[in-house]
């Protein structure tokens, strides 16, 4: 597998030896890391190893992934490291599932619960071609009818009615452990705060996370016009 880059800065995940472009015929047979092509019409390639962060950007999907800004405050705000034990519900595609792998190994493990067994397949293919599958463990298995593990690290939710399954993620995780539950609607955020202090959760805190870049030209620099707003809000609980 190869990540190229064109001129526009515009990503490929490449598997083949030829690949065709709307900018042309891109030969990779001796191509390696590092390397910068040209295609057949004389435009520019640069040929990477793709890391994590490439793979979960390109990689096939059937639904809309979640974003870095919000992933990097999961990561943040529960401290997951090299060593944990974290479970990622309902999978969608796997691009969480792989981010979380890539940050637990080698000694850490990701549990991934799907009851919808097309994602299931095609989380299954996309975790397998990060190269992360001996430190994933997934499961065609319905999350609201409970946790096959005890003593979790971090607990992930992002599901259509997550205070369905919030008893459970208190009986599995470790003491001082974390669940964090992703909600796009407040009216879900309300449910689940809810749940989560009926089963004991305390610290419990609600976050939005807005991204915003900015332009630097020669004339000056200023905010973009348009910028990541409201995706998700995301609720952060502890077991004490």
């Amino acid at each position: 597998m190869k990540l190229l880059i064109d001129e526009k800065g515009r990503k490929y995940l490449v598997d083949r030896e030829v690949f065709h472009t709307n900018l042309g015929v891109v030969n990779l047979k001796n191509a390696k890391h590092g390397d910068i092509v040209e295609s057949h019409l004389g435009y520019k390639f640069y040929v990477l190893n793709p890391r994590v962060v490439d793979i979960c950007e390109k990689m096939p999907r059937r639904t809309s992934i979640i974003l870095k800004k919000d992933l990097g405050a999961v990561i943040t705000y529960t401290g997951l490291g090299s060593g944990d034990f974290v479970l990622d519900a309902g999978t969608g595609s796997g691009s969480v599932a792989i981010t979380f792998a890539n940050i637990v190994k080698p000694h850490g493990r990701v549990y991934t619960y799907e009851k919808r067994e097309n994602f299931y397949e095609l989380a299954k293919r996309n975790i397998e071609m990060s190269g992360l599958s001996e430190y994933v463990e997934m499961k065609l298995k319905n999350i609201y009818e409970g946790i096959d593990e005890r003593d979790l690290d971090v607990i992930f939710f992002d599901l259509p009615e997550p205070w369905l399954a919030i008893p459970h993620a208190y009986e599995a995780l470790k003491k001082g452990g974390f669940i964090v539950v992703y909600n796009p609607y407040i009216e879900q955020v309300k449910k689940s705060v809810e749940a989560l202090k009926k089963a004991d959760f305390k610290l419990i805190k609600t976050v939005e996370i807005l991204e915003r870049e900015i332009e630097v030209k020669d004339i000056g620099t200023r905010p973009a016009t348009r910028m990541i707003s409201h995706t998700a809000y995301l609720t952060f609980a502890r077991k004490l």
